[in-house]
């Protein structure tokens, strides 16, 4: 994957803060690991666009997830995201094929009806920050515009964009979060959101090569934009590995791995987020089971 970073601005007269991010090459990685087929790809492209520019406004080592639990067919989407701009994502069935409707795949209506839950981490946390929201429309940018409003009281205009050729290769991807500062009229949100409508779709920007100050300047009330670097690469990072899975596995409890002793074969685990396989040994499951009844 080609590198990339998260572009931050500000505008000069304190109004507005903004971050974004052109993700071509991520959701093309993303289409590869998960092998999904179109509907699937936008969702989790849109959904980790959307993760990483959130988690570009927290705080050194923060990280935070994003759980969409959907009636849909697509079933659960899932994406962690960090502040160093790392991030995996999950689809519950990457395969699915729905029709177009006028012209476009329906992903609200493969997302479904159901709960959008957000959680927040930080090593400094007691507990993690959990916040719930109703599925607004299981498009991903509205449901996540919803949330700015509904948890933090914040005016937010979210736009998230993954486009495909009709052969099924991904032409481009990218998002923005456009945030109102406190202080700030709530009207020029409205001023925003006609701008969005009216304005070139941020498909097509992206397709055109816009730079991320171009895709800014064409939501912002005003030009006159200052960065702030973000200094970090866009990556896909899954940290699964062996010690992980077996911390998993003893989460399962005594009675589903002495299940797994009995078969008499190593436990074969496969990670949902990246895909690579693990084969936990039947002396490994004995150790974790030894531990387990020890405590």
């Amino acid at each position: 994957m080609k590198a990339t970073q998260i572009h931050k601005f500000y505008s000069v007269d304190l109004a507005i803060r903004a971050s974004v991010v052109i993700t071509t090459d991520l959701v093309k990685e993303i289409q590869q690991i998960h092998q999904s087929f179109p509907i699937a790809t936008i969702a989790m492209g849109r959904l980790a666009t959307g993760a990483l520019l959130m988690a570009s406004g927290l705080a050194e080592k923060q990280q935070l997830s994003i759980r969409i639990q959907g009636e849909g067919p697509l079933g659960d989407l899932s994406t962690d995201a960090s502040f160093e701009s790392e991030v995996r994502v999950y689809c519950g069935n990457p395969q699915v094929i729905l029709d177009p409707i006028d012209g476009k795949l329906p992903v609200g209506n493969a997302v479904g009806k159901g709960i959008l839950t957000i959680t927040r981490f930080h090593d400094s946390y007691k507990h993690p920050q959990i916040s719930l929201i109703e599925i607004q429309s299981g498009e991903i940018a509205q449901d996540l515009s919803y949330y700015y409003q509904q948890s933090h009281q914040i005016p937010t205009v979210v736009a998230l964009s993954v486009s495909m050729s009709k052969t099924g290769e991904i032409t481009g991807a990218g998002g923005v979060i456009l945030e109102l500062m406190p202080g700030a009229p709530v009207s020029l949100i409205e001023t925003i959101e006609r701008k969005v409508e009216i304005g070139q779709p941020l498909s097509e920007l992206i397709i055109s090569g816009a730079t991320p100050l171009d895709l800014i300047k064409e939501y912002s009330h005003t030009h006159e934009l200052r960065e702030n670097p973000h200094p970090y690469q866009v990556k896909y990072h899954c940290p699964c590995s062996p010690e992980r899975v077996e911390r998993t596995l003893k989460l399962l409890g005594k009675a589903s791995v002495a299940e797994m002793i009995l078969k008499g074969s190593c436990c074969e685990v496969k990670c949902q987020f990246c895909g690579r396989n693990y084969s936990v040994s039947l002396e490994t499951l004995r150790r974790l089971y030894d531990e387990l009844i020890s405590h």
